[in-house]
């Protein structure tokens, strides 16, 4: 990684963009944590230059350091440059036949999202054929907190990601059964990442309940999630699990499967766990 034997740069280059974009590498390559000793040997740069990068990286929002340890690891912002724009972009046109075949048999609303930033971005939705049913256009965005799909993919990062989006954003109330507090949301994230699955129960809006499934990458990254999305307060959480949760997951599995990804399971991104 270190910078001994520089290519030819060309006339627009800029020096330091490209000393901070080899700090970043250092990241790609492993995650880390890193000391600020360990990134200016991979960089092959001085201690205080090494020093102006990290703290402009980490002031921009890219990196972050542990308060304990004085590491540095890649933040919830730079998690999201590669998995939104792809996922929006390559995934919905192929998850679209599958969730119209998982609408048709379970009659109800059906929908993929991505993460995006601190919200939940809903890249693809299919209607049900009830005369009442929940009416999210693509590319809306709501609390990842308090939805099903939501849930999911917090589920597939580390804890202590879950922790700066809550302080970034605030969980809000929206209902009596809205989870705000973090603490409580990471210990049903915990059961959300064993059980494969995770469901909303009227935490967003009254009256409307979800059951949502991860899509993932064949190391195990969740990137996107399926969910089924229905409007009759007077449906269980046990009811929609018993009816809908074996085709939900056939349809993730098979979404995964045709992305080339293989098992869906849940693999925290990108840190070692050390909680």
């Amino acid at each position: 990684m270190a910078l001994e034997n520089p290519q030819p740069r060309g006339r627009y280059y800029v020096e330091a963009l490209g000393r901070g974009l080899a700090l970043l590498d250092c990241f790609i390559t492993d995650p880390g944590p890193h000391s600020l000793i360990e990134l200016s040997r991979r960089v092959g740069l001085g201690m205080p230059t090494t020093l102006r990068l990290i703290r402009t990286l980490e002031e921009a929002g890219y990196v972050r350091q542990a308060a304990d340890t004085r590491r540095y690891r890649l933040s919830w912002k730079m998690l999201q440059l590669q998995d939104v724009t792809a996922s929006i972009v390559d995934y919905a046109d192929l998850a679209r036949p599958h969730l119209e075949e998982l609408a048709a048999t379970v009659g109800e609303a059906t929908g993929m999202a991505v993460l995006d930033d601190t919200e939940v971005r809903h890249a693809i939705r299919v209607s049900s054929t009830r005369i009442i049913s929940a009416n999210i256009p693509p590319g809306s965005l709501f609390p990842p907190h308090a939805t099903a799909m939501g849930k999911v993919l917090l589920a597939g990062l580390e804890p202590d990601v879950v922790r700066e989006l809550a302080v970034r954003r605030p969980f809000e109330r929206f209902t009596p059964t809205t989870i705000t507090c973090v603490d409580d949301l990471l210990r049903e994230l915990r059961v959300v990442a064993k059980q494969g699955y995770a469901s909303s129960n009227q935490e967003w809006e009254p009256g409307l309940c979800s059951l949502a499934a991860p899509v993932s990458t064949r190391d195990g990254r969740v990137v996107a999630a399926v969910c089924i999305v229905v409007v009759r307060p007077d449906l269980t959480t046990q009811t929609m699990e018993r009816d809908f949760l074996p085709a939900l997951r056939m349809t993730a599995e098979a979404i995964s499967d045709e992305l080339g990804y293989g098992p869906v399971e849940y693999t925290a991104r990108p840190f070692s766990s050390k909680h």
